[in-house]
């Protein structure tokens, strides 16, 4: 009897840890950056030049990039870009999001670029490198700061 009370947590452990590896359905499979869509690779190109693609998967219908300079981007089924995160500290290059986010930044948060941005169903969530997170419309009007994910 005393036995089975001393197997019995690590056939829990056991049982469990199974369990949890089979339930993961992230799927995440490598690809090499020629399977990308092509709008993706061109938006790579343009606005991260000097950047090279260090890894690329595919998770059902989108796409996740690494770049070398820290860049993580993630890309729908279509190659359009719904998250662009650069490494901390870092910031992000302007031009493929609404310019009016630019201007905003210019008069209320100069000095403080971009660090993170993502595609959401009110428009765009903005967090800069202090942090501060932004939310701003579809066609970059000012929403709110502080905004909850």
């Amino acid at each position: 009897m005393k036995k089975i009370f001393k197997l019995l947590p690590m056939l829990l452990i056991a049982v469990l840890g199974i369990a949890l590896t089979s339930c993961d359905n992230d799927k995440d499979e490598p690809i090499s950056s020629s399977q990308l869509p092509s709008k993706a690779t061109e938006f790579i190109t343009q606005y991260f030049p000097s950047a090279r693609i260090v890894s690329s998967q595919k998770d059902k219908d989108e796409y996740e990039v690494k770049l070398s300079d820290g860049t993580q981007i993630d890309f729908n089924k279509d190659g359009e870009w719904i998250d662009v995160d650069a490494a901390d500290g870092k910031t992000l290059p302007n031009g493929f999001y609404p310019a009016e986010i630019d201007n905003y930044l210019a008069l209320y948060f100069e000095g403080q670029g971009i660090n993170e941005i993502t595609k959401v169903k009110r428009g765009y969530e903005v967090e800069l490198i202090t942090t501060t997170e932004i939310l701003f419309g579809p066609d970059g009007s000012f929403i709110e700061i502080g905004v909850d994910r």
